[in-house]
């Protein structure tokens, strides 16, 4: 019956589907956890200042780990960061049970945010190795929907259990779970292991120094504009909804809106992202994407749901074509670093726009979304421009080195 029913092709990879396989259940785990950990924080005398120096902490721990880390992906492989990662992140997640004083709650959410630094960079690296460069639009577009599904579902059986275990236990539970994910890590990446410290001897050297160039700048500027949006999302949007009137249920709907549109699209995205040029898909989407954002100044909660609906299906279009377009730029022996710079440039726009969210809320409910959007475009539009010059005078993309 499994031969009647073609699968995607990504799926087909033994190496490629014990990555995506991990990423669920990496989501899936540390998802139980997401929306309590405030909550134990508060519970224990925490002050709502705490509460945001935590959440400041964890992004400013990626925003100066992630590109050492690319660089560390880079030269020792792949998997021994993502496991050290795992480990770290869990055993400061279990640490939480413990946990009562202010400066243990930032200590803490320090930790986690170095943990995730150490295998973010890494993961992306590992799948430009593992797949062909004509392929891996689509395999970070199944990469992303894995983590869309472990976050969608991980907060919601964090729920069920929470009522069944309680708080406390379940911060243990979630911990160790992911700890206990080395072990399948160790055992799916043992081959890999191998070949990276390989390809490290054979290929590894040269200056990173010439890829801080035009091709880079570009995919980091649209990093940092498409995480705007983030950051002002995750500083005022739950206020927004709950002055306009939003129930909880319409909160939780307005999450879900956007994840389902995602994961429908993505595969979409996936297979768009294999063809050339890009840039002219990328500035399209990127416009639409930044007039929906400005959008959602409209205060009307049914019309916020459909704007995150139609928002989650242009970010399933869009990301894997950035995605692709990012690893066609260096070769396996930069990818740790270029990862790394990528997703350093998306947490410092989260980490500002977050920050300045309630300042330019209290101008006006709609001046942080205007503010938003319009940051998004005026930084993909050039970036586009660069792409465009540069996907002219690269080399055909078959071309470019990878390990398969």
């Amino acid at each position: 019956m499994r031969d009647l029913i073609p699968r995607p092709w990504v799926f087909r990879q033994p190496a490629l589907r014990a990555v995506l396989g991990l990423t669920l259940l990496a989501g899936l785990v540390s998802g139980f956890v997401v929306p309590f950990l405030p909550l134990v924080a508060r519970d224990r005398g925490a002050s709502y200042g705490t509460i945001g120096l935590m959440a400041s902490t964890f992004l400013l721990a990626q925003l100066v780990f992630q590109f050492p880390a690319g660089a560390l992906a880079d030269r020792i492989g792949r998997a021994r960061p993502v496991m050290a990662g795992l480990l770290i992140e869990g055993a400061a997640t279990a640490a939480f049970a413990w946990a009562e004083s202010t400066w243990a709650f930032v200590a803490l959410r320090l930790v986690q945010g170095i943990g995730l630094s150490l295998i973010y960079p890494a993961v992306r690296a590992l799948i430009v190795d593992l797949a062909p460069v004509e392929r891996r639009g689509e395999a970070f577009a199944a990469f992303w929907s894995m983590l869309n599904v472990g976050w969608l579902l991980g907060p919601a059986l964090g729920g069920l259990l929470v009522s069944v275990v309680g708080k406390v236990p379940l911060l243990v539970l979630s911990g160790l779970g992911e700890m206990v994910l080395v072990v399948p890590a160790a055992f799916a990446f043992r081959r890999l292991i191998a070949v990276r410290d390989e390809v490290t001897r054979t290929v590894t050297g040269g200056s990173f120094r010439p890829l801080l160039g035009p091709p880079l700048f570009a995919a980091m500027l649209l990093a940092f504009g498409f995480e705007v949006p983030v950051g002002i999302f995750s500083g005022i949007w739950s206020i927004y909804l709950s002055e306009l009137g939003a129930s909880e249920l319409a909160l939780g709907l307005s999450y879900t809106a956007f994840s389902v549109t995602n994961l429908l699209t993505l595969p979409v995205g996936g297979r768009l992202a294999n063809r050339r040029p890009r840039w002219r898909r990328m500035t399209i989407l990127a416009l639409c994407l930044g007039m929906i954002v400005v959008s959602y100044g409209i205060p009307s909660v049914p019309v916020l749901l459909l704007l995150a609906a139609v928002e989650g299906a242009l970010v399933g279009l869009l990301i894997p074509s950035v995605d692709a377009y990012l690893s066609t730029i260096a070769g396996p022996e930069h990818q740790g670093r270029v990862q790394g710079a990528y997703t350093t440039a998306g947490i410092a726009g989260a980490a500002l726009s977050a920050l300045g969210s309630s300042a330019l809320y209290g101008l006006g409910q709609w001046v942080p979304f205007t503010v938003a959007g319009v940051a998004l475009v005026a930084l993909a539009l050039p970036a586009s421009l660069v792409m465009r010059v540069t996907e002219r005078a690269t080399v055909p993309e078959s071309r470019v080195r990878s390990l398969v």
